[in-house]
């Protein structure tokens, strides 16, 4: 194994704020209503109530930290990227899990995405194509260009006998070097 991460934790920054946000309002409303000020504002409230009242803003706010903030931490938890010296693979575990791999023999252009934000934060979206209809996308990897660098130079060490052959993208069936009078999908005994 080369490499193995995580999507960058800058998605957890949104989260992280909604958290704070939602606390910190359940726990002013929690307050206020606990006081008995909502007297004033809906008279039909029977009197003594307000401390029964002051749980649901307690109640809504887990509802909506568990709705939104923990779902997020799961799902950023639940992802990872795996580069090894023969394959990368992206595997997602959790309620859903979903496995991909795409061995690097087969990948002909790595292509890196990254919006504004995404370069302020070194992170960014990595193509992985096949000369073929297949292709993997590894979104909001860390350290892009490195991981990028990094996949190039694991098919740069792949053995001359795995990967694309240099006449026309199709692969070597043989597992040899290729012999020039034979077409590539023959496969002859010598």
């Amino acid at each position: 194994m080369i490499v193995d991460t995580r999507r960058h934790g800058s998605l957890l920054v949104f989260p992280a704020v909604a958290t704070v946000l939602i606390c910190g309002l359940a726990a002013f409303a929690a307050g206020w209503l606990s006081r008995g000020r909502l007297d004033a504002v809906l008279p039909w409230v029977p009197e003594g109530s307000g401390p029964w009242l002051a749980l649901a803003p307690a109640v809504l706010a887990a509802w909506m930290v568990v709705a939104y903030p923990v779902r997020r931490l799961l799902a950023w938890g639940a992802l990872r990227y795996t580069l090894t010296s023969r394959r990368i693979l992206r595997r997602q575990r959790g309620f859903r899990r979903s496995e991909r791999e795409l061995p690097l023999a087969m990948v002909s252009d790595v292509a890196v995405h990254q919006t504004i934000l995404q370069s302020l934060v070194h992170s960014g979206s990595i193509t992985l194509t096949t000369g073929q209809a297949a292709s993997l996308r590894l979104d909001d990897v860390p350290e892009v260009r490195s991981f990028r660098q990094l996949v190039l130079d694991a098919i740069d060490e792949l053995p001359p006998d795995q990967g694309f052959a240099d006449d026309g993208g199709l692969p070597r069936l043989d597992g040899r070097a290729g012999c020039p009078d034979a077409p590539p999908w023959e496969l002859r005994e010598y």
